[in-house]
Protein backbone atom coordinates (compact mmCIF):
# COMPACT_ATOMS: atom_id res chain seq x y z
CA UNK A 1 0.00 0.00 0.00
CA UNK A 2 1.27 3.57 -0.95
CA UNK A 3 2.56 5.70 2.39
CA UNK A 4 -0.31 8.36 3.47
CA UNK A 5 2.26 11.07 1.64
CA UNK A 6 0.94 9.89 -1.62
CA UNK A 7 -2.93 9.87 -0.93
CA UNK A 8 -2.54 13.24 0.26
CA UNK A 9 -0.01 14.49 -2.83
CA UNK A 10 -2.15 16.97 -5.08
CA UNK A 11 -4.28 14.64 -7.66
CA UNK A 12 -2.38 15.26 -11.00
CA UNK A 13 0.73 14.96 -9.15
CA UNK A 14 -0.62 11.34 -8.12
CA UNK A 15 -1.77 11.09 -11.55
CA UNK A 16 1.91 11.71 -12.84
CA UNK A 17 3.74 9.08 -11.30
CA UNK A 18 0.90 6.33 -11.77
CA UNK A 19 0.79 6.91 -15.50
CA UNK A 20 4.72 7.31 -15.86
CA UNK A 21 4.34 3.53 -13.66
CA UNK A 22 1.64 1.89 -16.31
CA UNK A 23 3.82 3.09 -18.69
CA UNK A 24 6.75 1.63 -17.88
CA UNK A 25 5.36 -1.30 -16.41
CA UNK A 26 3.14 -2.43 -19.21
CA UNK A 27 6.33 -1.97 -21.64
CA UNK A 28 8.57 -4.00 -19.26
CA UNK A 29 6.86 -5.47 -16.97
CA UNK A 30 7.21 -5.74 -13.08
CA UNK A 31 11.26 -6.86 -13.58
CA UNK A 32 11.98 -4.95 -16.68
CA UNK A 33 10.53 -1.89 -15.67
CA UNK A 34 13.33 0.58 -14.47
CA UNK A 35 12.23 2.46 -10.81
CA UNK A 36 14.69 5.22 -12.04
CA UNK A 37 13.28 5.80 -15.41
CA UNK A 38 9.68 5.90 -13.77
CA UNK A 39 11.17 8.74 -11.19
CA UNK A 40 12.77 10.53 -14.03
CA UNK A 41 9.44 10.34 -16.30
CA UNK A 42 7.38 11.36 -13.08
CA UNK A 43 9.34 14.28 -12.24
CA UNK A 44 10.14 13.76 -9.23
CA UNK A 45 13.26 12.98 -6.96
CA UNK A 46 14.12 9.41 -6.05
CA UNK A 47 13.84 10.56 -2.22
CA UNK A 48 10.67 11.86 -2.78
CA UNK A 49 9.43 8.39 -4.16
CA UNK A 50 10.15 6.81 -1.00
CA UNK A 51 8.30 9.00 1.00
CA UNK A 52 5.39 7.49 -1.18
CA UNK A 53 6.32 3.76 -1.67
CA UNK A 54 8.29 1.46 0.07
CA UNK A 55 9.97 -0.02 -3.19
CA UNK A 56 9.24 -1.17 -6.74
CA UNK A 57 7.03 -3.87 -5.88
CA UNK A 58 4.72 -1.18 -3.98
CA UNK A 59 4.40 1.03 -6.80
CA UNK A 60 3.62 -1.87 -8.79
CA UNK A 61 0.31 -3.16 -7.01
CA UNK A 62 -0.70 0.13 -6.39
CA UNK A 63 -0.81 1.41 -10.10
CA UNK A 64 -2.25 -2.25 -10.57
CA UNK A 65 -4.61 -1.43 -8.40
CA UNK A 66 -5.57 1.61 -9.75
CA UNK A 67 -6.20 0.40 -13.03
CA UNK A 68 -8.87 -1.73 -11.83
CA UNK A 69 -10.28 0.34 -10.00
CA UNK A 70 -10.72 2.64 -12.85
CA UNK A 71 -11.93 -0.02 -14.84
CA UNK A 72 -14.86 -1.44 -12.38
CA UNK A 73 -15.72 2.58 -11.78
CA UNK A 74 -15.43 2.64 -16.22
CA UNK A 75 -17.83 -0.73 -16.78
CA UNK A 76 -19.95 0.21 -13.54
CA UNK A 77 -22.65 -2.74 -12.96
CA UNK A 78 -26.00 -3.94 -14.67
CA UNK A 79 -28.51 -1.82 -16.05
CA UNK A 80 -32.31 -1.65 -16.72
CA UNK A 81 -33.24 -5.66 -16.47
CA UNK A 82 -36.20 -7.26 -15.18
CA UNK A 83 -36.47 -10.88 -16.38
CA UNK A 84 -34.44 -13.38 -18.10
CA UNK A 85 -34.15 -11.93 -21.86
CA UNK A 86 -33.09 -8.23 -20.08
CA UNK A 87 -30.49 -9.48 -17.51
CA UNK A 88 -28.43 -11.54 -20.28
CA UNK A 89 -28.84 -7.96 -22.70
CA UNK A 90 -27.57 -6.28 -19.85
CA UNK A 91 -24.43 -8.88 -19.78
CA UNK A 92 -24.25 -8.05 -23.01
CA UNK A 93 -24.07 -4.19 -22.36
CA UNK A 94 -21.41 -4.81 -19.60
CA UNK A 95 -19.07 -6.75 -21.60
CA UNK A 96 -19.26 -3.88 -24.21
CA UNK A 97 -18.05 -1.71 -22.18
CA UNK A 98 -15.36 -3.80 -21.11
CA UNK A 99 -13.73 -4.21 -24.09
CA UNK A 100 -14.04 -0.29 -24.78
CA UNK A 101 -12.37 0.18 -21.66
CA UNK A 102 -9.76 -2.22 -22.83
CA UNK A 103 -9.59 -0.89 -26.35
CA UNK A 104 -9.47 3.16 -25.03
CA UNK A 105 -6.74 1.63 -22.08
CA UNK A 106 -3.91 -0.08 -24.50
CA UNK A 107 -1.34 -0.14 -21.62
CA UNK A 108 -4.05 -2.77 -19.95
CA UNK A 109 -3.05 -6.01 -21.97
CA UNK A 110 0.65 -5.14 -20.84
CA UNK A 111 0.08 -4.81 -17.43
CA UNK A 112 -2.21 -8.22 -17.72
CA UNK A 113 0.65 -9.44 -19.05
CA UNK A 114 3.09 -8.24 -16.30
CA UNK A 115 1.22 -9.73 -13.79
CA UNK A 116 0.73 -13.09 -15.18
CA UNK A 117 4.25 -13.19 -15.31
CA UNK A 118 5.39 -11.91 -11.91
CA UNK A 119 6.01 -13.37 -8.92
CA UNK A 120 3.03 -14.94 -7.23
CA UNK A 121 3.84 -13.06 -4.09
CA UNK A 122 2.70 -10.17 -5.55
CA UNK A 123 -0.65 -11.36 -7.47
CA UNK A 124 -1.34 -12.88 -4.05
CA UNK A 125 -0.90 -8.70 -2.48
CA UNK A 126 -3.92 -7.84 -4.86
CA UNK A 127 -6.18 -10.41 -3.05
CA UNK A 128 -8.73 -7.94 -2.46
CA UNK A 129 -9.47 -7.35 -6.30
CA UNK A 130 -9.55 -10.76 -6.82
CA UNK A 131 -12.16 -11.14 -4.13
CA UNK A 132 -13.88 -8.43 -5.39
CA UNK A 133 -14.48 -10.11 -9.00
CA UNK A 134 -15.35 -13.27 -7.45
CA UNK A 135 -18.40 -11.33 -4.90
CA UNK A 136 -18.87 -10.00 -8.13
CA UNK A 137 -19.62 -13.12 -10.08
CA UNK A 138 -21.91 -14.59 -6.87
CA UNK A 139 -24.36 -11.63 -7.52
CA UNK A 140 -25.08 -12.00 -10.79
CA UNK A 141 -25.58 -15.89 -10.33
CA UNK A 142 -27.62 -15.05 -7.72
CA UNK A 143 -29.48 -12.66 -9.15
CA UNK A 144 -29.69 -14.21 -12.85
CA UNK A 145 -31.24 -17.30 -10.76
CA UNK A 146 -33.79 -15.18 -9.29
CA UNK A 147 -34.99 -14.16 -12.51
CA UNK A 148 -34.91 -18.16 -14.01
CA UNK A 149 -32.25 -16.78 -16.03
CA UNK A 150 -29.06 -19.14 -14.65
CA UNK A 151 -29.33 -22.45 -14.48
CA UNK A 152 -30.19 -23.88 -10.68
CA UNK A 153 -28.75 -27.48 -11.12
CA UNK A 154 -25.09 -27.12 -10.31
CA UNK A 155 -23.56 -25.77 -7.04
CA UNK A 156 -22.94 -21.64 -6.80
CA UNK A 157 -19.46 -22.26 -6.12
CA UNK A 158 -19.15 -25.23 -9.31
CA UNK A 159 -20.76 -22.53 -11.47
CA UNK A 160 -18.88 -19.26 -10.41
CA UNK A 161 -15.36 -21.09 -10.86
CA UNK A 162 -16.40 -22.26 -14.48
CA UNK A 163 -17.59 -18.91 -15.21
CA UNK A 164 -14.23 -17.70 -14.10
CA UNK A 165 -12.12 -19.76 -16.05
CA UNK A 166 -13.90 -19.25 -18.99
CA UNK A 167 -13.18 -15.46 -18.49
CA UNK A 168 -9.39 -16.11 -17.83
CA UNK A 169 -9.98 -18.32 -21.25
CA UNK A 170 -10.48 -15.55 -23.16
CA UNK A 171 -8.31 -13.10 -20.85
CA UNK A 172 -5.62 -15.49 -22.27
CA UNK A 173 -6.89 -15.13 -25.71
CA UNK A 174 -7.24 -11.66 -26.09
CA UNK A 175 -4.04 -10.74 -24.89
CA UNK A 176 -2.10 -13.47 -26.91
CA UNK A 177 -3.59 -11.39 -30.16
CA UNK A 178 -3.79 -7.86 -29.02
CA UNK A 179 -2.71 -5.92 -31.80
CA UNK A 180 -3.82 -8.48 -33.90
CA UNK A 181 -7.35 -8.48 -34.15
CA UNK A 182 -8.94 -6.18 -36.46
CA UNK A 183 -11.43 -3.74 -35.56
CA UNK A 184 -14.65 -6.02 -36.74
CA UNK A 185 -13.19 -8.92 -34.55
CA UNK A 186 -12.64 -5.95 -31.69
CA UNK A 187 -16.51 -5.12 -32.31
CA UNK A 188 -17.43 -9.26 -31.72
CA UNK A 189 -15.77 -9.91 -29.18
CA UNK A 190 -18.35 -8.96 -26.54
CA UNK A 191 -21.16 -10.93 -28.22
CA UNK A 192 -18.96 -14.06 -28.31
CA UNK A 193 -17.79 -14.45 -24.91
CA UNK A 194 -21.41 -13.47 -23.68
CA UNK A 195 -22.57 -16.28 -25.72
CA UNK A 196 -20.59 -18.63 -24.46
CA UNK A 197 -21.59 -17.53 -20.84
CA UNK A 198 -24.81 -18.13 -21.97
CA UNK A 199 -24.18 -21.74 -23.23
CA UNK A 200 -22.51 -22.93 -19.93
CA UNK A 201 -24.82 -20.98 -17.14
CA UNK A 202 -28.31 -20.09 -18.90
CA UNK A 203 -30.99 -22.72 -18.95
CA UNK A 204 -30.90 -25.03 -22.12
CA UNK A 205 -33.77 -23.72 -23.43
CA UNK A 206 -33.16 -19.99 -23.21
CA UNK A 207 -29.62 -20.82 -23.96
CA UNK A 208 -30.74 -21.60 -27.33
CA UNK A 209 -33.18 -19.07 -28.04
CA UNK A 210 -30.54 -16.14 -26.74
CA UNK A 211 -27.92 -17.53 -28.90
CA UNK A 212 -29.72 -18.19 -32.11
CA UNK A 213 -31.46 -14.66 -31.79
CA UNK A 214 -29.11 -12.46 -29.91
CA UNK A 215 -29.90 -10.59 -26.89
CA UNK A 216 -29.93 -6.37 -28.01
CA UNK A 217 -28.01 -4.30 -25.96
CA UNK A 218 -29.86 -2.16 -23.54
CA UNK A 219 -29.46 1.29 -24.05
Amino acid sequence: MPRPRFTALDPDKRRAILEAAADEFARDGFDGASYNQIIARAGISKGAMYYYFDDKADLYLTTIGDVIERMFAAVGSLRDYDDAASFWAAIRDLSGRMIGFIAEEPRLPGLAKSLLSADPALAEALAAYIDQTRAFMAGLIAEGRALGAVRDDLPEPLLASLLTGLGEAFDRYLLARWGELSEAEMAALPDQIVDLYIRLAAPLDLAVELTQAGAEPTS
